[in-house]
């Protein structure tokens, strides 16, 4: 290392006192800096001189240049700069030397292109700049932007390119479902070859929250209640305004049919909007990220709704008040569509003593204020299963 750093020092005071009558040692052309795509690691590249006397090149750094390492032999013209982040712009010259430690003068300033990306929280563009290449000894005559989208992209492809005078960012647009972006720069001479490319940026859609499993563990029909009930399996630390419940009827297009809060324990659902002359019901659970993106489903569950037994209905004509069997008038009903239900008591003179909109609460002539023995009216409005509305009226008679 000490030899090292004295070769160094011999070299510069020789590049600052050459020899008297010496002839100028040949500078090296097409110095070029790039980011090696593999390993991302910056490389110097260079042609060699055409000094046959040449033993080889000595690298500088930084503003002012400093001593950085030696590159021994003549057609050795790439070094890796392996300490060096391809995250920071850096400033590169070298210069030739022979074998009487003659040395050429410094070439220009030459320096990585250096890439970066930015995702704001729940956006959907990437804003994306690169600092400029300096030092293309042939001219620059564009940058050229390469993108790669997943999981919809295979390879690079060019979104973007401006001339060395344009300006050197980019806003791009992320497609619908894009998770992540990787990207690069390319620095394109006049000759319309590839001189130097940038380091690789890859950066993810940024949300705040994303669920773990959302699944419908559970479905049934319920024929007495002509409803099907859904049970789900949620991650409910899952921070979220609300899932949402889709349902498609005989291979209809789904359709949103409920918005569920997930307070507490995740509640089962009760579908009442049920036609069971339709035959198969199918359902989805969704949720959106916190950012109402990259919306998941649950695997659809389904379940088949069989044809019901035609519509009936028995209404008692008298009760008996009391009777553990036969003392509350409540109509027996199958095939009833539970959004439509009405029922109503009357008394001798025409005032309604009792009204219900549940088919499974009846009339008892025991409840306060107690009903004497007689004759009352009813009044029963439903909707069945077909859809059909009937209305019944008629007569009860109480017994004491």
């Amino acid at each position: 290392m000490i030899m090292k750093r004295f070769v160094h020092l011999a070299l510069l005071l020789l590049w600052c006192l050459p020899a008297i009558g010496q002839d100028p040692v040949a500078l090296c052309s097409d110095w070029v800096a790039t980011v090696d795509g593999p390993t991302q690691q910056i490389v110097l590249r260079w042609r060699p001189t055409d000094d046959t006397m040449a033993m080889g090149y000595h690298i500088c750094t930084g503003t002012p240049c400093l001593d950085y390492d030696t590159v021994f032999g003549r057609f050795d013209t790439s070094y890796v700069c392996a300490d060096h982040d391809p995250l920071t712009p850096h400033t590169y010259r070298l210069h030739v030397f022979d074998s009487a430690y003659n040395v050429s003068a410094l070439t220009p300033s030459f320096g990585n292109m250096v890439l970066s990306a930015d995702v704001p929280q729940c956006e959907t563009t990437v804003q994306m700049q690169w600092t400029p290449y300096t030092g293309m000894p042939t001219g620059l005559y564009r940058y050229s932007l390469m993108v790669w989208l997943e999981p919809f992209s295979d390879d690079y492809s060019e979104h973007y390119y401006t001339d060395s005078a344009g300006t050197r960012s980019f806003r791009f647009i992320l497609p619908e479902g894009t998770t992540r972006v990787h990207a690069k720069v390319l620095a394109i001479s006049n000759s319309r070859t590839i001189i130097s490319q940038s380091n690789i940026v890859s950066v993810e859609r940024l949300t705040v929250d994303s669920a773990r499993f959302v699944e419908i563990s559970d479905v049934v029909y319920d024929s007495v209640g002509t409803r099907v009930n859904l049970r789900f399996h949620v991650d409910t630390s899952y921070h979220v305004d609300s899932y949402t419940l889709w349902r498609s009827v005989d291979g209809s297009p789904w359709a949103r049919i409920a918005t569920i809060a997930p307070d507490g324990e995740f509640p089962v659902y009760e579908d009442r909007d049920i036609n069971p002359y339709d035959s198969l019901h199918c359902y989805q659970l969704s949720v959106s990220d916190a950012c109402g993106m990259n919306e998941k489903y649950s695997e659809t569950r389904c379940v088949v709704v069989p044809d019901p037994p035609p519509p009936a209905i028995a209404i008692p004509n008298a009760i008996k008040a009391g009777d553990p069997d036969n003392g509350i008038f409540c109509p027996r009903v199958r095939g009833l569509k539970g959004n439509l239900y009405e029922l109503n008591i009357y008394n001798r003179s025409g005032s309604l003593i009792f009204t219900t909109t549940d088919p499974a609460r009846g009339w008892d002539p025991n409840a306060e204020p107690r009903a004497p023995q007689g004759v009352y009216a009813y009044h029963l409005r439903l909707r069945f299963n077909d859809n059909r509305i009937k209305t019944y009226a008629g007569s009860i008679l109480v017994i004491r």
